[in-house]
């Protein structure tokens, strides 16, 4: 079988089109989605809806993004460590008033986390791997395969598939896979969108990280012109330029 993995789209549509173009063209069976469909760019309600028609193409998992529209967004993240500003807050609250009835009854509906099988391994899919309390473990930006596997310590899975952190990564050991496709929706300097396509045939499980050129600046173009709460904060920080 054969798979695109997106992660972390943060209301990217153009990122996100281009992505399933090259995906489309690569005749995959199946596309899993890693949470974090909203949030950053201000077409979050554009993509929910695009995700929503794919019907059974693809299968998607709860981020703490969408966390934030069902139940509000807390005051401090990532471990306690990064606290939230007004800006943030007001952000959010403009997100959830641009989706849709439809848009937010179908994230409310993501699951936190898909154990499934296929061609006899286990696949462990979440956002970033959470503790007994339903909360992140422990925030680690790009992780080695030892930090992986602490990760993931008491997941029974072959394949353990997450994003949440924005970075590439793709980790061997023991007859484990660790994936993080990396941030779909957020070039930072770049111009292109990460996504992968994992191969599964039986015993032989094979892993490509890819990328794809797109037109960033028509994006950056597009936030300085709505100016929603906090874009200055998502243009800094998602692509890696001060307004």
């Amino acid at each position: 079988m054969k798979i695109g993995l997106i992660s972390d789209i943060h209301g990217n549509k153009k990122a996100l089109d281009a992505v399933l173009e090259q995906l489309e063209k690569e005749n995959i069976d199946k596309i899993i989605c890693i949470g974090d469909l909203v949030g950053g760019a201000p077409m979050s309600e554009e993509v929910v809806q695009k995700i929503i028609n794919m019907g059974q193409k693809i299968v998607a998992v709860r981020g703490n993004r969408e966390r934030y529209i069902i139940e509000g967004m807390p005051k401090v993240v990532h471990d306690e460590r990064m606290k939230i500003s007004d800006e943030q807050l007001q952000r959010n609250e403009w997100i959830k008033k641009e989706l849709s009835d439809s848009s937010k009854e179908f994230i409310s509906k993501l699951p936190k986390e898909i154990i499934c099988e296929i061609e006899g391994n286990k696949i462990y899919i979440a956002h970033y791997p959470m503790n007994e309390d339903g909360n992140f473990r422990k925030h680690i930006k790009k992780a080695s395969v030892e930090e992986n596997e602490i990760m993931f310590s008491g997941i029974d899975a072959d394949i353990y598939i997450y994003g949440h952190t924005h970075r590439e990564v793709y980790n061997l050991k023991n007859s484990k896979t660790y994936i993080n496709p990396g941030a779909l929706g957020c070039p930072e300097k770049t111009n292109r969108a990460p996504y992968g396509i994992l191969n599964i045939n039986k015993e032989v499980v094979e892993y490509k990280q890819l990328y794809v050129e797109y037109n960033v600046q028509e994006v950056i173009e597009y936030i300085q012109k709505i100016k929603f709460p906090g874009y200055k904060g998502v243009l800094r920080l998602f692509y890696g330029i001060d307004d």
